[in-house]
Order: structure tokens, then sequence, then C-alpha cells
């Protein structure tokens, strides 16, 4: 079986695959945010000890307004001891100014908890998208992927930072000041906790819609991302400019940005009325203590002071109750944040490397393909049905065929982008799943037809085959991919920016760049996917003497429609629908009649002197 369609090596475009959502319940989810907290044991103690100290601390002044009172109102008379009146002033200011400087304190070491859980999850999920396969990239979105890193990443910031510390000294707060509050005055102690549980279902209820309105509205912002870096990259502007395209992507834009204004709005009034509901309650129960407490009062059940000290109370519960019950709402909405993370974090590495893998050093460069057939799904047609060859050390192979037969998937598994299907891919005799994947990069260097460059300066971009090499070895390699010339008329030399994606050069001076990178890197095992497609006749000569140099006792595998760079090769292998129908030197096939022999001859006879294969 065989695949179809332009360029039939690579999964389509339309594949794309929805990640399933984590499973399992809040609760679950909830246990791995908390979990995210353990490399943090210490200073999470630390953090409790101080809210502990400061909480005690700021219910302090109640109880000392509530001194000052009854010192003020003794025998019923202003006639109490003003020192001592200002004495239990002067220590509730100091109460005050240590809980503030503790309160600090304990905002630095939140930060450093919040901060560092942040850097591990940033760095983490980074860390396990990089061991994804090349499949998951060619099936989402850049934009999407992006989303997820940064906006996601950095919207639970503030869960992290601040919520939890927040929802301990709440808890502190409520649970202390309660218990000072019956033993002022229990009755009405026990009417106020009585209340305050009739507020936390409709709290839970809030919460779950904005978690839901949270999900949608950051699915809303992954999907505007990946609209915008597709058509604000160059490559996607000039697109739009080409075919007019500014109104249509305008729409587009606007779609969504109304779909996120519509979003925001319920986000923002999903808890309004709820939000009124609890203020009023708040309020109302202050009236109702100091209309209780003046009773009380009245019986000589409680002094005035007393009912004062209940009064500020009742606000410091009431307050932190508010707060638990806000931060159930944050935290449920905040759980859309976080399967979205975890969704990315539990995708497995499709092509993982296995615990005993074997680093293979200084590699021959024997290569072979052992019964190999693969599908890039499971719902399409085998990309390659069971290919084999051998390729000794450095021999040259050329693979050859017509747009969708196999040949850039070859390459694909030869650098373990993917895995076979059935059989094996081996490199010096060992199997590549049981290779460490840094020796199989370490050993094969490839030179694609689409040269990628990063925005950032050419002699940087060269040195990405070797971060340690110096000035010099950077230069030898530019040489020998012949880009003197070229880097004479740059404005800054080795130091010009060649732009996004290299957009500054030309097709063949990036095509020599993409060269110069992978003769500095010096593998053992260079692929050349229609390296020199991008050249005119002369600079293909130039860019084919410095591939020469490079080629000297490597192993090469090439994909080229040319005949100067298939001729040359020691074996040819003749793909059509994922299967090799023909094998050998050129001159074999040409006298064999073949696929081979067709297809050069019709481009012969049309003035191409070029074997008729198209690009992958």
């Amino acid at each position: 079986m065989a695949r179809v369609g332009g360029r039939g090596d690579r999964p389509r475009a339309g594949d794309h695959v929805r990640q399933s959502k984590p499973q399992g319940s809040s609760i679950q989810i909830l246990k791995r945010m908390l979990g995210l907290f353990a490399p943090f044991q210490g200073q999470f103690v630390a953090v409790i000890v101080l809210v502990v100290v400061t909480v005690a601390l700021s219910l302090t002044p109640a109880l000392l307004l509530g001194e000052i009172v009854d010192e003020a109102t003794s025998d019923g008379t202003a006639t109490g001891d003003r020192s001592r009146i200002i004495v239990l002033a002067s220590i509730g200011v100091g109460v005050y100014i240590a809980a503030g400087l503790l309160g600090v304190l304990r905002a630095y070491v939140t930060q450093i908890i919040g901060q560092g859980v942040m850097y591990n999850l940033r760095l983490t999920l980074h860390a396990h998208l990089q061991r994804l396969s090349v499949r998951f990239f060619t099936n989402t979105k850049t934009g999407e992927i992006l989303s997820r890193v940064m906006t996601d990443v950095t919207g639970i910031q503030q869960v992290l930072t601040g919520t939890f510390t927040e929802f301990f000294t709440n808890i502190m707060t409520l649970g202390l000041a309660l218990t000072i509050m019956f033993s002022i005055e229990w009755r009405m102690a026990l009417l106020l906790a009585v209340m305050l549980p009739f507020w936390v279902y409709p709290t839970i209820r809030v919460g779950q819609v904005q978690r839901r309105l949270q999900l949608q509205w950051q699915e809303e912002a992954a999907e505007m991302s990946g609209q915008l870096e597709e058509t604000l990259s160059v490559s996607g502007s000039m697109l739009v400019k080409t075919f007019g395209r500014q109104e249509h992507e305008a729409q587009k834009f606007e779609q969504s940005s109304s779909i996120m204004r519509s979003v925001s709005i319920q986000r923002m009034m999903a808890g309004r009325w709820f939000n009124l509901g609890t203020e009023l309650f708040g309020s109302i129960s202050i009236i109702m203590v100091y209309a209780l407490g003046g009773i009380a009062a009245i019986g000589g059940d409680v002094s005035i002071g007393e009912v004062v000290a209940f009064a500020v109370l009742a606000q410091r519960v009431f307050q932190p109750f508010q707060g638990v019950m806000r931060i159930n709402t944050t935290v449920l909405s905040s759980l859309a944040l976080f399967e979205r993370i975890f969704e990315y974090l539990d995708l497995p590495a499709e092509v993982a490397e296995t615990p005993n893998a074997v680093r293979v050093e200084r590699p021959a460069g024997k290569l072979e393909f052992r019964d190999v057939s693969f599908a890039y799904t499971s719902s399409l047609p085998l990309a390659l049905d069971d290919v084999s060859f051998t390729l000794e050390p450095g021999r040259m192979l050329a693979l050859v065929g017509p747009s969708g037969a196999g040949k850039t998937t070859m390459t694909y598994l030869l650098q373990r982008f993917y895995d076979p299907t059935n059989g094996a891919v081996l490199l010096d005799g060992h199997d590549l799943r049981d290779v460490t994947l840094d020796s199989i990069s370490d050993a094969i260097g490839t030179v694609m037809q689409d040269a990628y460059l990063f925005h950032t300066t050419l002699a940087d971009n060269i040195r990405y085959g070797r971060l340690e090499a110096d000035d010099a070895g950077v230069a030898a390699a530019a040489s020998a991919a012949g880009l003197d010339d070229m880097i004479e008329r740059l404005p800054e030399g080795m130091a010009t920016v060649v732009g996004e994606r290299g957009y500054r050069l030309s097709g063949g001076e990036k095509q020599r760049v993409a060269i110069a990178r992978a003769i500095l890197k010096d593998p053992a095992i260079l692929i050349l996917d229609e390296a020199t497609a991008s050249l005119d006749s002369r600079l293909e000569r130039e860019v084919r003497e410095a591939t020469a140099k490079l080629a000297a006792d490597r192993t090469i595998v090439v994909i080229a429609h040319r005949l100067s760079t298939v001729v040359a090769a020691d074996q040819i292998l003749v793909l059509n629908l994922g299967r090799v129908v023909e094998q050998g030197t050129h001159e074999k096939l040409l006298s064999n009649a073949g696929l081979y022999a067709s297809l050069y001859n019709e481009q012969f006879s049309a003035g191409e002197p070029a074997i008729p294969a198209a690009a992958d």
C-alpha cells in the first residue's frame, strides 16, 4: 500500500488530532496541583508559621480595642485610666507594625515558592514538548503550543503565588477569630457560625460556571494565537498580501475577538449577584451583632468593650470567609488552565529512550533498513512497505522516485523522528530504538531542501551545528560551503542578522548556510534532502565541491533530482508507492530499462539533465 498526494511522505495538513483531556476528577487535578509544591516543603512550612503568627497579631488589636472601650467607659462614665488607654493603643500600633513587617516577609517567601513552581513547570513542560515526536508538531498549530506554554502557564501564576497563601491565611483567621468570639459570647458566635455554611453551595456553583468559561476563553485565545502566528509571520503576511486576503483575516480576527469579549463579560458577571448577596450579608451581620450585643450589654451579660471586640472580630470572620469562598471560585475556574497544562504533560513520548540505551561512540556510519514498514497513522496507507537495504560506511546512497514514494520518510526514520511500524533501522548494527537519542543526533547531520534559519546572526546560525565551536571554526565552515563572497557583501559580515527564517538571504544563500552548519557539525552520516534544489548551476557546482569535501569518509544519503548528484552514488534505491522497485548503480539501472530509465529518459529528452524525482 502507499500514500497518495503531494509531499506524500509527510502527514497531511488536515490530519489534526485533538489531544484528550486529562482523566480524573477536580479533586485529582487539585492533588496534582498541590504536588507542584513538593520541592518547596521547607519554605512552605515557613509560610505556614508566618501565617499563624501574622494572623494572631492581626486579631490582637480587636481585643485591645475592647479593652480601650471598657477602660474609657468604666463605671458607666468616661473616667478611665488615660495612661492605660495610651499603653493599650501603643501596643496595638506596635502589633500592627509587626504584623505588617511579617506580612512582607511572608509575601517574599510566597513569591519564592510561587515563582519556583512556575519555573519548574515551564522547564518541565518545555522539556516534555522537546521529547514529543514530530507527529505532535505536524498535528498541532504552533500558536496553540505557544499559547499553552506562555499564556496558560502565566495565567495560573496568581493561583500559585497568592491563592494558596491567602487560603491558609483566611482559614487561620477564621478559626482563631471564631475561637475568640466563642470565648466572649458563645450564643452569638454559634448563630454566626451556623449562618456561614449557607454560602458554600452557591459559591461552588459559581466556581463551576467560571471554570467552564475560563476553559472556553483559553481555547479561543489559543485559536487566536495560532491565527496571529500564521498570518503575522513573514511567510504568512506575504501570502495574505499576495492573495489580497487582508479583509478576510481581519474578519476572522474580529470574530475571535468578539467571542473572547463575550466570554470575558460572562466571566466577570458570573458571580456578581452572588458577590452582592455576600456583601449584603456581611453588612447586615455587623448590624445584627451590634443590636444583639447591645441588648446583651444592657442585660449585663457582656460589657460594651466586649461587644465592640465581638463586632470587630465578626468583620474579621466574615472577610476571610468571603476570601475562602472567592478562592474556591478562583481555584475551580483555574482548573481549566491546569487541565490544559496537564493535557500536554500527559502526552506520551512516542519516540522514547529506553533505560538501557547505549551510546554509539565514534560511529562508523553503517546503515541498515531491515524489513521496514511504516505508516504515519493507522488510518493511512503505508508510507514504506517492507524496505530493506544495507549501506556500508563511507558510501553514498541516492533515493529517487516520484513524489510520495517514501524518500523523505526514510530520512525521518534514519534520524528516529519516528519508529518503524514493523522492522528495524540499524546504526552500526544497533537498533536505533536501543541507542541514546543524543548519539543518534550527534551521528547524523541533515541539510533539508527548505533550510531553516533563526532570526539571529549568520555566525550563530552556522554555530548551531556545534555550539562550542570558536569563530575560526565557524569561518572555516562558512568558507567550505562557499559563503566567502556573500559574507563580504553583507553589511556586518558574519555578525549580520539574517532575519526571520533567513529572509534577508536568497534561497541559495540559505542553503549554503545550512550546509556550513552541517560541515561544522562534522557528522559521521550526512543526509541531503534536495540540498541543491534552490541553486543555479554555478552555485550548485560550488556547493557540490564543498559537499564532496564534507562527504569524504562519510556515509551519505541523498535525495536529489540532478544527475550530477545521483550518478556519483554507490547505490541507488528507486522507490514507488513506498516500496523499493529497483536497486543498483546509475549505469545498471539505465540498462535495466525500468522505472528509473523511463523517468530519466523522459526528463533528459526534455532538456533537463536530472533524475526525474520530484521533491518529496
